[in-house]
Order: structure tokens, then C-alpha cells, then sequence
């Protein structure tokens, strides 16, 4: 039976070794310039247009202007920020313009990607791939915005609850500690929403079964509390249960919409078996279902 490997992937042109590498530097080149450009932007872009007096006196660059609606979103009243050391709201600074300047490039970035990978995809790794990369980014931003607006504002709050029991009279966190706890726990929160994508495609393709992970929900949920203590280390237990409630009921809406797809892969590997090999495309293998072109790789078979 010929491999899939026959099967040639839509609109491949071939390519030396060279001419990959030369692609792959052109489209890294234009995902750093993009990078760097929005970061300059985010330095010295001032947040407030109007006249040269008013920038005079008012000037803030997006880079503040972000982090202000941050701050104000997320610190409680009672929790003061301070430097810690001289140069630290400097590194605040800078750090902060490169990550809002990667989040801001990331639609460029991807777009690159895509169009370096698009053409070697065959076109049933199209139809699987797609509609993953659409749950995988969806599920992302929505986990980033529940790590931002109801993760973090309630770690911060639960964290305040210790203070007076260890004898501390001034709440506060240095910059640093408190920017960088918002970007972990953030970003972290985001990937570990992007799961039920991920299970769902490596059952499509066969990695994994249903009936595997079931067999070891206890493992996976134990798992999952501690990731769940690693992303609010200072949340406390109340705080862990609540974000071990969100990845559970994840997990299971993953394998409930994996079993279907499963379902469907069997189905279409029973079919296959029944299917004679005069009725199968001499090229990929996979049935003709009567048809003078191949569904699959789209190459007549006379």
C-alpha cells in the first residue's frame, strides 16, 4: 500500500535546503522588526494625544499608560507598591515595553509562521490543524483574561490576609515582585486553558485515548492542584480549589468533545477496512469512494 508520504501536500513547490533557510530568515526578519518597531512605540509613544504644550506637561508613554490600568485593575487599595531597589522601576519599564511589544506583534508573528508552514501541510493535516489553532487560540485569550481580571486581583487579596498574623503593619510588594507575579500567573493560567485543545488533537490523531485519561482522572487531578499552587503560590487553598474547579471542568468538556471525534476515527477505520483495494487510490492509498479523483490528495486515478 503506498505511505501517505505520497500524498503531496497543496501548492508545494520544491525547494532547496538553502531557499528554506533564506525563507525562514526573511520572515524571522520581519517578525523582529515588528517586535522592535511596537517596542519603541511602547517606550516613547505618548498614551494621550493633544498639543505640544499639553504632551509638555503631560506626556506618558503607552508602556505607563498600560501598566496604570493594570495597576489600578488589579491592586487591592490596601497593598503599596515600592521600589525595592534604585533601578528597579527602570527594569520595570523596559521589561514591560518588550512583553506588551510581543503581545502586540503576536498577530504578525503568527501570520509568518503561518504562511512558512502552510505550504508543506497535506490536506487532511489542514482540516485537523485548523480548527485546532482556532480552539488553542481562543481558549488562550480566554484564560489569560480569567488569570488577569479573577485569578490575580483575588491572590493579591487572599495574600493580604497573612500579613497581620506574621506582624507585618505596612502591606506592600516591591514593583517587580507584583509585575512579575501578573505576567506568570497570567500566562500560565492561559496555557493550562489551552488543554482541552490539545487532548482533543492528540486523540484525532491517535496519541491518546479517552479511556486512558479516564482511567487516571485521580492522577491528572492531583496533577492539576499542584499547577494550580505553582500559578497562585500566595493564594492560598480556597484560591487553588477554585482555579482546580476551572481545570476540571476543562478537562472533562476536552475528553467529552474528543470522544466524538474518536467515535468518528473508529467509524472511518472500520469503513476503510471494508473498502476493497481496487477501490482505493493508487497514489495515498486511502478510498475512493467511487470517485474518479481522489477526496484526499485530489490525483486521478487514470
Amino acid at each position: 500500500m503506498p505511505s501517505k508520504k505520497s500524498e503531496a501536500p497543496r501548492d508545494m513547490k520544491e525547494m532547496t535546503l538553502l531557499e528554506h533557510l533564506l525563507e525562514l530568515r526573511d520572515r524571522l526578519k520581519v517578525c523582529l522588526i515588528t517586535v522592535g518597531v511596537i517596542t519603541l512605540l511602547m517606550l516613547v509613544f505618548p498614551a494621550q494625544l493633544g498639543s505640544p504644550e499639553e504632551l509638555l506637561y503631560m506626556y506618558k508613554p503607552l508602556v505607563s499608560f498600560i501598566l496604570d490600568w493594570i495597576n489600578s485593575m488589579v491592586r487591592p487599595q490596601a497593598l503599596e507598591l515600592f521600589a525595592g531597589t534604585i533601578t528597579a522601576p527602570l527594569e520595570v519599564y523596559f521589561i514591560a515595553a518588550l512583553v506588551f511589544g510581543l503581545i502586540f506583534s503576536s498577530p504578525v508573528i503568527g501570520y509568518e509562521i503561518f504562511k512558512y508552514v502552510d505550504p508543506a501541510l497535506y490536506p487532511h493535516e489542514r482540516r485537523m490543524i485548523y480548527p485546532f489553532l482556532a480552539a488553542f487560540l481562543g481558549l488562550f485569550i480566554a484564560g489569560l483574561a480569567f488569570g488577569l481580571y479573577v485569578i490575580t486581583p483575588f491572590t493579591f487579596k487572599a495574600m493580604l490576609i497573612f500579613f497581620p498574623y506574621t506582624g507585618v503593619t505596612f502591606p506592600g510588594i516591591t514593583i517587580m515582585d507584583f509585575y512579575m507575579t501578573i505576567l506568570i500567573v497570567t500566562l500560565a493560567t492561559g496555557v493550562v486553558f489551552t488543554t482541552p485543545a490539545i487532548l482533543v488533537l492528540l486523540v484525532r490523531v491517535g496519541l491518546l485515548s479517552t479511556k486512558s485519561i479516564e482511567r487516571n482522572r485521580k492522577w491528572i487531578y492531583g496533577a492539576m492542584y499542584i499547577i494550580a499552587a505553582i500559578i497562585t503560590p500566595d493564594g492560598g487553598m480556597f484560591t487553588n480549589l477554585i482555579l482546580l474547579g476551572v481545570f476540571v471542568g476543562l478537562l472533562e468538556s476536552g475528553i467529552f468533545i474528543a470522544k466524538r471525534y474518536e467515535k468518528q476515527r473508529e467509524e472511518r477505520e472500520a469503513e476503510v477496512e471494508e473498502v476493497s483495494v481496487e477501490d482505493r487510490c493508487r497514489f495515498c492509498g486511502k478510498p475512493l469512494e467511487g470517485k474518479l479523483f481522489c477526496p484526499y490528495c485530489g490525483r486521478a486515478q487514470r
